[in-house]
Order: structure tokens, then C-alpha cells, then sequence
């Protein structure tokens, strides 16, 4: 149903109903992000079925109405898809649940009828007891049947002693010379004449009942599907909607299928008079590079519209000048037919009535037409009905008569399709239209780039500069003898020669100049991309700041409840004991130990037995912290303590040991073959760790309190690739790196193992499972990798 609706697909020309379908397939897109393709398994084509049953009084087949319920089935699993998707897929979301799912009509037939189109038992009381009696029946006629096999004389009268049945009776094989002896109806004989299937006088009335009771049986069968046959007549409106919906629903996904696998984006469809497609790709070459992966198809950006309509294409042969018509064509077609187009963000393109295309040759003998006449008669027939809502495509315009007079008439119809509004984007060879295209007001140039150098087409479009046939250049490449090629162009004159050299001049800048642009892009992506990565890093620091002052807070409140506890307590005891100058001096020193207490917790802490120094274990007794002294700078000290970086006085740390870790090898100076920025001569070792760095001084050391200040980061990439490890390898690597990335404060990492045998994958999960830093682990998402990659969050656990 929808692969019909695909193949008879249409341009429309209502601009509302182009934009609902673009519309449309965009939240197909998003549907299949977010929850993959629909549920759609295997729907039957019920149409035939439908078609019969809207005859009165017919009466369908078992199994075309066996085929109902899975229709109806596909209709309620397409309704649960459509609730999972309506926050990216609303109009999507609402016409899959508006989806009909007729369960009474699906129950009747399902208690009815077998899926392979058997009638049940359960269809009517009548028919279960007609099929018990018909059972019964048949026993009694076999048992009966099979009491002959006992006689004395069997052994001379039976040819072999089995029960057979032969024109809708129970038969028994005889030998034919005993046919005198056992009395009996011949209902068949084998082909040798030998056996002779005989029903025993005694069994016919027996055989008659039970033949009674089938006929019975069938025409209860047919009652009970002319009756289904009317329930599915009283919902044929109904029925005839969900097939036209399901059909269209399938389209719709269909094209969002195909323009994720185009890599396709929306294009702005409107009533403005110009087409822009930039990065535009011809679908066509795109089916052909799937099947051949070998052959890039290279983008160009396609401009044609107001001021000028007309843009004249010229350039090398084999250049893509036919490709570039043809892709416009496409684009505009695909557009009004509700599909994305294979071009970049920022696509525009008009709606048109109709597009005219005179591309090839359709010279005929049988017809009496040249090259020539072929396209002027193609030309009259464009002529007489082009408008303003109009795109014409003109390939080798001019050719095939004298240049000079071509060119002529090509310019006479360009000026022509100019006057009547249409867009037109025409290629040709013929110098004159270079230079119309030159001086014209509402005429542009073009041309395919061609390189000089490797003797090939870029297929890049250049606007504004005409170009080059290249014509000796590319018969060399293809074959022809250099004597040849010599003789040729001692024939061209100096001016022309002169005249191609300046052209081929302006293409290497232009070529310089691209590649130029391209640089700048490249940059402008990476500042973008490490811009983004400072403000996942800021905020990293901003959330960790948070949870120090929380940090720092809940400990005051607990100071703070502790002292009041403790004046409390001696209070009490003050009131419900005797005043004695011994009590009371206890009572006096029990307050100062825990006033002593308190400028323990917020003053700085003796120094150890000897002052930090870079490379040192210490403690951060006030805020509570432990780490490593990174540098000392005259009375301040920097420390890292896990993922943060901090600033304190240097008399503030209290020496527990010196540091065991080492910079990570890719981050020193050897390791990288430069100095990491933020190390000197007193602090070899850099900043370690994403996470912000601090500066506590004077009033804010003794109460707790932070200065942010940007850290420099260890540059520990948040992937690892294991590919084309071995599990033992891929251990040690992995473990390593976890234990890395934690320390440089990454808040989650991706491992890329591939998918292969799975060995690999085992291997990850189960070092994962066991990690003290690994807090939880997932598969990767579809742009992280899918089945092949494994994201993990660290924390300790």
C-alpha cells in the first residue's frame, strides 16, 4: 500500500500542502531518532476483501477474512508508537492513535476463525455440536468398518486392512476376484484392476448420517461467514480508512527513511523567485554511490533567482554542467513532493508550476528531425507555456548548427524566458553567451571548475566567471595522439590562447581562494567546538563550587548545634548543682576545650614537622581535603585535591607524606615534546584535573570561604579505542584510563570496543561492573556508537 502510494508520488503545487508534507517528514525523522521504525511486522493487503464485501449479500472467504485481524492488530500496536513519539511526532502521534482498531469486529473474527482461515469450533453452538456428532458418526462407521478385518474369510477377501474413503464414504479395499462373495456398493477401482474399494451393505446408513451431518456442517460454515462478511460490510467505511491511512503513514516514513540515509535537511519551500541550494547532491548519483561506495558525489552550490533569472553555465565537457541542471530539477521535484532534499541547512527553493527540461538529443530519422529541429520544436512547445511559476532547463544550448547563428537564436529565447518571469539555468560552450551572460541585467555566469593541473573536472560551480571547453586538454586525457593535439592548437589563434590563459589564471585563485574559505571554516568549527567545551567545563566548576559552600555550610550548622549541645548541657548542670567553686571551674574548662575545639576547625592548623613543598602529601584541615602541593609560591601553596584545584596559605597545610602520582605520560613535556602550559622551574608538574581552581587566603582560610579562578586541564580525551585489542590488552589500557580520566575530573567517558565476536564487550563490562570509580555504565546511544561503544560514569563509588 504505502510502496504504491511511493511510486505514484507527485509534485503539488499548493504551497500549504507542500509544507504540511515537508512538515510531515520531519517528525517521521524525529520519530525514528527517538523510537526507531515503526512496529509495522507483517500487514496483509486487505483490499481485495474489502472490494468483495462491498457487493450486498456476498459472502468472502474463510482466509481473506482471516486476514482482518492482523490488519487490526498492526492498527493498535501503530496507536502505542504513536503515544511514544507525540512530544517529537504530534500530527505524526495523532494520526496513528486516530488509527480505527474495531476491537469487537477483530474479537469476532479471532474467537471465529484460525489465522490460516480454518472456521473454529466456537464460531456458533451449531457447528460445535454438528462437529461433535460428525465425530461420533465417523467412529461408529470405522469401527464398524474394521469388524470386517475379524472375519473368517479376510484373509481371502481384503487386499490390504486399512479403512479408506472414496467420493465422501468409508470404503473398504477388496480383491476384486472376491467381489461375489462380499455384498457392498463399488464406489472405485485402483488402476491395475486389482482392489476394488467397496462400502459394505451394513455401514451405508451409518455412512448416509454421517454424510447428513458434513453437508449440515458446510452449510453452517457458510452461515457463519456470510455472517462475518456483513460484520465487516457494516465497518467497511471504517476499515477502507485505516488501509488509506496505514498506506499513507507508511509513505511518510518511507521518506523520512530516505532522508536520513540522504543525509538530507528541510528546505524552505515559498513563493520567492529564486532557488539556492548549497551542498547540493543529485539523489540519483547518491542511490548510484550506495551501490558503488568507490564513486563520491561531490556538492555544489546551485544559485539561480532575482535580480538574475537566467544563469548561463559553461566549463569543460564531462565537467557536471548536465549535473548541475539535472540536480535543481530533482531538488525542486523531491521538494514538492514532501521530501528533504540532499543539501545543507539554509536551503530555498521556489514553488513551481511546471519545470521544462530540453536535455539530450532527440534527433530522429523515422520522425525527420535533427539535432537542431528536435530542440526548436521542444523550444516552441516551452515557449508557448512557460510562466512565472516556471523552471527551464536548457543542456548545449545553440548547439548543433552554426555557432554564430546559434548563439543567436539561444540568446533571442534566453531574453524571451527572461520577459515572461521564468527561471531558467541553461549550459552551452558558444562564446557570444558568455558575454551575454556578462552584460545582461537579468544574466549570470558560471562555470564548472576544471583543474588544469591533474587534467580533471572538480565539479565545483564558480559564479561570475565564465569558463573554459578545455576541449585539446580533455581529448588528450582521453587518447587522442599529442601530434594531433600539437597540430590543434598551433590552429587556435594568439588572442584566444591569450584570452584562456588569463581564464585558467583567475580559476587557480579562485581555487586558492576556496580552499582558503575552507581553512576559515575548519577554524571557525573548532573555536565553536572548544568554545562549547569551556562552558561544559565552567559549568562543571560552577556545580562543584555549589557543592563546596553546601559542603561547608552543613559543616558550620553541625559546629554551630554542636556548641549550643554543649553550653546547653553545663547550663543544666549549673542550675541542678551546687555552685561550688570546683564545679564551676570544671564548667569553665569544658566550654574553653570546646571553644579551642572551634579555632581548631577554623583557624590554620600548626604546620607539620617541616613546611610543604612542591611534590608533598598534605592535608587541608579547614576545609577538609586532602592532596598533592602542585607549587609554592612564596605564603601560598596550590594543591590539587581530586578533581579541584585550590589556592591556600602554605601555613594553612599540614605535611601527611609525599605524592606517588606522576603526570600522565601523554601530558608531560617528553611525552608530547613541548612544555605543558602552567608548568615553571618551581612547579614541574601542571595543572591536573578539569575542575576549577581556588584561591582561599587571610579571613576567608580561617571561615571557609572560595575564590574561583580558571585551572588549566589535563588533556585526557573523554573516548579510548580498544579495537583491535586483545582482552588482556584492553584490560590494562582500560583500567589506566579510568583511573586517568577520573583525575583529570571527566564526569563520564566512552569506550569504543566495537561489536566483532562481543569477546571485547564482555570484557569492558565486566572491568566496569568492578571498578571502585565507575558509578553506572550504558550502552552507547546511536550517535555514540550504538552496540559498539560503552559509556561510563565515574564517581566513586
Amino acid at each position: 500500500m504505502g510502496h504504491e502510494r511511493a511510486q505514484a508520488l507527485e509534485p503539488q503545487a499548493d504551497l500549504e500542502a507542500v509544507r504540511h508534507a515537508l512538515i510531515e517528514t520531519r517528525q517521521a525523522r524525529q520519530a525514528l531518532a527517538v523510537a526507531g521504525p515503526p512496529p509495522w511486522n507483517i500487514i496483509p493487503d486487505v483490499r481485495s476483501l474489502l472490494e468483495h464485501a462491498r457487493v450486498p449479500g456476498s459472502v468472502a472467504e474463510a482466509a481473506e477474512l482471516a486476514s482482518l485481524p492482523p490488519l487490526l492488530e498492526a492498527a493498535a500496536r501503530l496507536g502505542a508508537y504513536g503515544r511514544s513519539v507525540s512530544a517529537e511526532a504530534p500530527d505524526l502521534a495523532r494520526a496513528l492513535t486516530g488509527l480505527p482498531t474495531l476491537g469487537p469486529l477483530a474479537d469476532l473474527l479471532r474467537r471465529s476463525l484460525d489465522p490460516d482461515g480454518g472456521v473454529r469450533d466456537e464460531a456458533s453452538a451449531a457447528l460445535k455440536r454438528l462437529r461433535q456428532k460428525g465425530r461420533e458418526l465417523r467412529a461408529q462407521v470405522i469401527k464398524r468398518l474394521e469388524s470386517y478385518f475379524q472375519g473368517a474369510a479376510a484373509e481371502h477377501i481384503f487386499q490390504e486392512r486399512y479403512v479408506t474413503v472414496r467420493h465422501g464414504r468409508y470404503v473398504l479395499p477388496i480383491r476384486s476376484e472376491a467381489k461375489a462373495r462380499f455384498k457392498g456398493i463399488v464406489h472405485d477401482r485402483s488402476q491395475s484392476g486389482v482392489t476394488l474399494f467397496v462400502e459394505p451393505e451394513g455401514v451405508v446408513e451409518a455412512n448416509n448420517d454421517r454424510v447428513q451431518v458434513a453437508r449440515q456442517e458446510e452449510a453452517e460454515i457458510l452461515r457463519v461467514l456470510a455472517a462475518l462478511t456483513d460484520a465487516v460490510r457494516e465497518q467497511l467505511p471504517e476499515l477502507e480508512r485505516l488501509v488509506e491511512d496505514l498506506g499513507r503513514l507508511d509513505c511518510i516514513f518511507a521518506r523520512a527513511e530516505l532522508a536520513d540515509r540522504m543525509e538530507a535537511t528541510e528546505p524552505v519551500v515559498s513563493d520567492e523567485h529564486a532557488a539556492r541550494a548549497f551542498g547540493a547532491r543529485n539523489p540519483l548519483l547518491l542511490a548510484q554511490q550506495w551501490e558503488a561506495p568507490e564513486r563520491p558525489v561531490v556538492p555544489m552550490d546551485i544559485e539561480v533567482g532575482e535580480p538574475t533569472p537566467l544563469l548561463v553555465i559553461t566549463g569543460p565537457n564531462a565537467g557536471g554542467k548536465t549535473v548541475a541542471l539535472k540536480t535543481l530539477g530533482l531538488l525542486c521535484l523531491i521538494a514538492q513532493s514532501g521530501l528533504h532534499v540532499p543539501a545543507r541547512e539554509g536551503t530555498r527553493l521556489p514553488l513551481l508550476r511546471a519545470i521544462f527540461a530540453i536535455i539530450g538529443d532527440d534527433q530522429s530519422v523515422a520522425e525527420n528531425l535533427s539535432t537542431f529541429s528536435a530542440f526548436v520544436k521542444q523550444l516552441k512547445e516551452v515557449l508557448e507555456q512557460v510562466d512565472d511559476r516556471s523552471l527551464v532547463l536548457l543542456d548545449e544550448l545553440g548547439a548543433g548548427t552554426d555557432p554564430d547563428e546559434g548563439a543567436a537564436l539561444a540568446q533571442a529565447a534566453l531574453e524571451a524566458l527572461a520577459e515572461r518571469g521564468a527561471l531558467c539555468v541553461a549550459s552551452t560552450h558558444l562564446e557570444p553567451l558568455k558575454g551575454f551572460a556578462s552584460s545582461h541585467p537579468k544574466a549570470r555566469n558560471a562555470s564548472v571548475e576544471f583543474d588544469a593541473e591533474r587534467l580533471a573536472p572538480t565539479f565545483r560551480l564558480v559564479y561570475d566567471r565564465p569558463g573554459q571547453s578545455y576541449a585539446l586538454q580533455i581529448g588528450a586525457r582521453l587518447g587522442l595522439p599529442s601530434e594531433l593535439i600539437a597540430r590543434a592548437e598551433g590552429h587556435r589563434s594568439t588572442q584566444r590562447r591569450q584570452l584562456e590563459a588569463l581564464l585558467q589564471r583567475l580559476e587557480e585563485r579562485d581555487r586558492e581562494e576556496a580552499a582558503r574559505e575552507a581553512q576559515l571554516e575548519r577554524r571557525e568549527v573548532e573555536s565553536a567546538t572548544r568554545l562549547a567545551r569551556a562552558e561544559s567545563q565552567l559549568e562543571a566548576v560552577r556545580k562543584q563550587a555549589a557543592e563546596l559552600a553546601a559542603r561547608s555550610k552543613s559543616e558550620a550548622q553541625r559546629m554551630l548545634s554542636e556548641v549550643r549541645r554543649t553550653v546547653n548541657a553545663e547550663w543544666d548542670k549549673l542550675k541542678k548543682e551546687s555552685r561550688t567553686r570546683e564545679g564551676l571551674e570544671q564548667s569553665r574548662k569544658r566550654l574553653v576545650e570546646t571553644a579551642r575545639g572551634l579555632e581548631r576547625a577554623a583557624e590554620p592548623e600548626p604546620p607539620g614537622t617541616r613546611p610543604a613543598t612542591a611534590g608533598d602529601r598534605v592535608e587541608v584541615p579547614h576545609l577538609g581535603l586532602k592532596g598533592d602541593v602542585l607549587d609554592v609560591d612564596g605564603g601560598t601553596a596550590t594543591v590539587q585535591a581530586g578533581a579541584v584545584t585550590i589556592k591556600v596559605p602554605a601555613q594553612a597545610l599540614r605535611v601527611v607524606g609525599r605524592s606517588g602520582t606522576t603526570p600522565h605520560p601523554a601530558l608531560s613535556p617528553e611525552g608530547r615534546g613541548m612544555k605543558r602550559e602552567g608548568a615553571s622551574a618551581s612547579n614541574p608538574l601542571p595543572h591536573r584535573g578539569r575542575g576549577p581552581q581556588f584561591e582561599v587566603s587571610g579571613e576567608a582560610a580561617r571561615r571557609g570561604l572560595s575564590k574561583f579562578e580558571r585551572a588549566g586541564s589535563r588533556s585526557i580525551p573523554p573516548e579510548i579505542h580498544l579495537i583491535g585489542r586483545t582482552t588482556d590488552e584492553a584490560r590494562d589500557l582500560l583500567e589506566k584510563y579510568l583511573d586517568d580520566a577520573f583525575l583529570a575530573g571527566l564526569a563520564q567517558v566512552r569506550i569504543i570496543h566495537g561489536k566483532g565476536t562481543g569477546a571485547l564487550r564482555r570484557a569492558v563490562e565486566e572491568l566496569l561492573v568492578s571498578h571502585p570509580l565507575v558509578t553506572s555504565h550504558r550502552a552507547g546511544e546511536g550517535h555514540e556508537g550504538g552496540a559498539g561503544a560503552t559509556v561510563a560514569m565515574l564517581g566513586q563509588s
